[in-house]
């Protein structure tokens, strides 16, 4: 039905207009269609003690087996226990986490050691009814003391396992979560199709409504991820219910607070390892407060402008130079970045300047990177700027750029935005067509005052104008290291008349007045 609703939208989107006129296309946002399995909560490796530690708290809560009374365990005959110390339907302790921001209830089944004199050695694989280190294949001794003894891989077949829920407080569940014992039904295409887990609406057991219930109307909506490798590395069983406070209201008819408790058990087992009983893990009532992740403070991420005089180009490739300017805003001051701490995907800020941009409320810092100090890749990226504030507080912002090596070397539209070639070029162009623009003495003595014969006031003022740089203050010390001296450069002096300004490379000429324009603003304010 979906696809059918694309295809219709498509098909309209290119209906003839009325008069034969066209009409502009409006542009309209997108958006990806995820899948719920991305979304996870609590990130799922088949190793519950690890996914749900029991350190955090709130955040999980442990039902254990060894303090719920009424528990049963699988019970193994005598012809079997040479062979199977601990059935893979066995299950040891409940975890439970729940997370408010993304409305998601995670839950970890967990099962007992594969060996039973060493507690803290690894999990038996759930659903590995034999305990041979492999699910859906059987031991040869088992087979033979027990002949039809079946195993099956994913908890296919009659095998089962999940948690139950108490939502009412009534000690019978409502609703059941995981595998039911009920294998899809075969087809012609589908010989034998793969059970997949579930969120179903649970039916009480006749003769006992608070013992094992039955998988009932499936709930689709509710359905989360599962995580279910069933390898020594991985054994348990992890899942979600998505949606919960929402599953919650439409079960009882109100919203949880903070003191809502609710009731959760679970239960196990195969009619095809023959001899072993199911395992049953009573209804245990627990606060939902206790399971509840506490968030965390969010990092703060504000807005950021990478090479924008340069069309959001990059170039890795050699030792050119980028700009990245942080806005500030009303929650985020740019003045206490600390520049010690700020890297672009990697590459250590070199110089910074704090400034008010003119027409804009906040402050702004510039930060300059080498480029080939940093990790892009070739090609359409995202740069990563990240640091931290004076108090500690991290923040991380990112923007869309172009990676292109040796951009400023390619042929057309993007050779005329890089200039045509390089910027050094050009001017050495310019100067061979107006020599008297450039001084090229690399050791030329700088002017110490302005050049204009009339000056008065702070133009009048001695100013040493050799070029100094400073190395950004180090994170571990209190100063800064002296100024380094460099030799002057050529000079070039260039007059704003129509000739040489059309002469320019195009981001020689943006750049400058934009300088220009931004003096001009100082200026006057």
């Amino acid at each position: 039905m979906y696809l059918i609703t694309k295809l219709l939208q498509a098909a309209r989107s290119w209906r003839g207009r009325p008069g034969g006129r066209r009409t502009t296309r409006r542009h309209a946002f997108s958006m990806d269609h995820l899948d719920h399995r991305q979304l996870l909560s609590v990130n799922f490796s088949g190793n519950v003690a690890t996914d749900f530690p029991a350190t955090e708290q709130p955040g999980v809560v442990v039902l254990n087996s060894t303090t719920t009374p009424n528990i049963q365990h699988p019970i193994i005959p005598p012809n079997l226990q040479p062979y199977i110390s601990v059935s893979g339907f066995d299950i040891s302790e409940i975890r439970v986490s729940y997370d408010a921001t993304t409305d998601t209830l995670s839950i970890g089944l967990n099962q007992p050691s594969a060996n039973p004199s060493n507690p803290n050695g690894p999990s038996v694989i759930a659903g590995d009814a034999d305990n041979n280190g492999t699910a859906g294949t059987v031991n040869p001794a088992v087979a033979a003391a027990a002949p039809g003894f079946t195993e099956f891989y994913g908890l296919g077949g009659p095998e089962t396992m999940a948690a139950f829920l108490d939502l009412t407080g009534t000690g019978i569940p409502d609703i059941v979560a995981g595998f039911s014992p009920q294998a899809p039904p075969a087809t012609p295409t589908n010989p034998a199709p793969v059970k997949e887990y579930q969120v179903a609406l649970a039916i009480p057991n006749g003769s006992n409504p608070a013992g094992e219930p039955s998988f009932g109307t499936p709930l689709p909506y509710f359905t989360g991820n599962v995580y279910l490798v069933q390898t020594p590395s991985h054994p348990s069983l992890e899942f979600n219910i998505n949606h919960f406070s929402q599953l919650y209201a439409a079960m009882t008819g109100h919203s949880f607070t903070s003191t809502t408790q609710i009731g959760m058990g679970a239960f196990a087992g195969s009619p095809d390892d023959i001899g072993i009983s199911d395992a049953f893990f009573p209804d245990t009532l627990f606060s939902l407060s206790q399971a509840t992740v506490t968030p965390g403070n969010p990092v703060p991420s504000p807005p950021v402008l990478i090479n924008p005089h340069e069309h959001r180009i990059v170039d890795t490739s050699h030792r050119d130079l980028i700009r990245a300017t942080v806005f500030g805003t009303s929650g985020f001051q740019v003045g206490q970045i600390n520049p010690a701490t700020v890297t672009l995907d990697g590459a250590p800020a070199l110089a910074h300047i704090y400034r008010k941009i003119p027409h804009y409320e906040f402050p702004a810092e510039t930060f300059v990177f080498r480029a080939d100090q940093g990790k892009l890749p070739a090609g359409l990226t995202t740069a990563t700027l990240k640091g931290q504030l004076d108090n500690g507080t991290a923040f991380e912002t990112q923007a869309t750029v172009l990676n292109i090596p040796f951009s400023a070397r390619l042929f057309g539209r993007l050779k005329k935005y890089m200039g045509g070639g390089t910027i050094y070029n050009r001017l050495a162009q310019l100067e061979k067509r107006n020599p008297s623009i450039v001084d090229a003495a690399i050791g030329a003595t700088t002017p110490a005052v302005s050049a204009n014969p009339a000056a008065r006031g702070l133009a009048a003022i001695p100013v040493d104008y050799t070029p100094r740089v400073h190395a950004v203050k180090a994170a571990s010390t209190t100063s800064s290291s002296s100024a380094r001296v460099e030799k002057a450069r050529p000079v070039v002096s260039i007059h704003r008349d129509a000739a040489v300004r059309n002469a320019l490379p195009t981001r020689v000429r943006y750049s400058m007045n934009a300088y220009m324009d931004h003096a001009a603003h100082a200026r006057k304010a």
